[in-house]
């Protein structure tokens, strides 16, 4: 009984470890490649500061993830290319009492996003279109609302972005 214990541990432990086997600690992005520059997108959307807010929400994101440090162009190995197509609300929720009038909406953010190698200019991930949304319910007016709901959803946008520059390796 005494040499059948150290065998089962061994066997569980071999067991939990083989699970563990295609995890790597650290980041897959090559050296090389760890800084990335993000000039401000492009506003194709109607939406006035959508581009601002969108490459400020993305610069914030890439700091907080940590992998890839921010550089001038220049200095950039990488540069992550937007351009903000889209700034849509959709009425989510209505009052039982007037149906026609929407108490909850959606505001849906989409950008077209591409990484480019700073030297060469060629096109490493083309993440395509890339979209955040956050939910919001009208307040006073239906502008302040959605002003307020912008940088929320370019928050989803800006952890889309950074998650597939960042996994593209």
């Amino acid at each position: 009984m005494k040499r059948s214990v150290p065998r089962l541990l061994a066997a569980v432990a071999a067991i939990a470890l083989a699970g563990c086997a295609s995890y790597r600690l650290g980041s897959t992005v090559p050296p090389a490649l760890r800084t990335v520059s993000v000039p401000v997108f492009e506003n194709a959307s109607g939406q006035p500061e959508a581009e601002t807010i969108a490459t400020r929400a993305v610069l914030r994101e890439f700091r907080r993830d940590g992998t890839m440090r921010i550089a001038a162009v220049e200095d950039a190995a990488l540069k992550v290319v937007g351009r903000v197509t889209a700034c849509s609300v959709t009425p989510l929720r209505f009052d039982r009492d007037q149906p026609h009038l929407a108490l909850e909406y959606r505001l849906r953010l989409t950008a077209d996003v591409k990484v480019v190698e700073t030297a060469t200019g060629k096109v490493l991930a083309n993440l395509g279109p890339v979209s955040g949304e956050s939910a919001f319910r009208t307040q006073a007016d239906e502008a302040s609302s959605k002003r307020d709901a912008l940088p929320r959803a370019a928050h989803a946008l800006a952890q889309a972005v950074v998650s597939g520059t960042v996994g593209a390796w």
